[in-house]
């Protein structure tokens, strides 16, 4: 699939009911679309994937959300997302790339580390601390974050 990525504009609506899928926390998801920047992927005439990234210093940025829609998912949409970005933290003189995810999050790890992350440090209690509502992936309750890193 031919994918068109490009920043969305300052007067269109994210599509929060696909970043609400990587993130359940809509306030959550609001403090970083205000901080950072949403990206959409487009093809086949729909939005099939959604990002945001944030700077975290002049050095180092971090994908804030990825999600895919769940029909085109295991068809490289998301490798090709991550791709991109890695292309313009490169040009934008960023060194680092950030992602963090939850420690029962088995598959996005293992396709983080795919697209060389490698496993920087772990936030002990964070998915309890900061979110209302547990998060459940793959029967298990997500308690810990992880946070992964790759140079760029």
């Amino acid at each position: 699939m031919k994918l068109e990525i490009r920043k969305l504009g300052h007067s269109e609506k994210p599509p929060m009911d696909l970043l609400l899928e990587a993130d359940p926390s809509e306030e959550m998801i609001e403090k970083y679309l205000y901080a950072g920047e949403c990206y959409i992927a487009e093809g086949e005439g729909e939005i099939v994937g959604v990002f945001v990234l944030m700077p975290n210093t002049a050095h180092e940025i971090e994908i804030k959300n990825i999600s895919v829609l769940e029909k085109y998912q295991h068809q490289g949409v998301g490798k090709d997302i991550v791709k991109y970005v890695v292309r313009i933290a490169k040009l934008e003189g960023y060194e680092e790339l950030i992602v963090k995810t939850a420690d029962v999050s088995k598959d996005a790890i293992k396709f983080y580390e795919k697209m060389k992350f490698t496993h920087d440090f772990t936030v002990k209690g964070y998915f309890i601390q900061y979110y209302d509502q547990p998060i459940m992936e793959n029967g298990k309750q997500a308690t810990d974050q992880v946070v992964m890193k790759r140079k760029l």
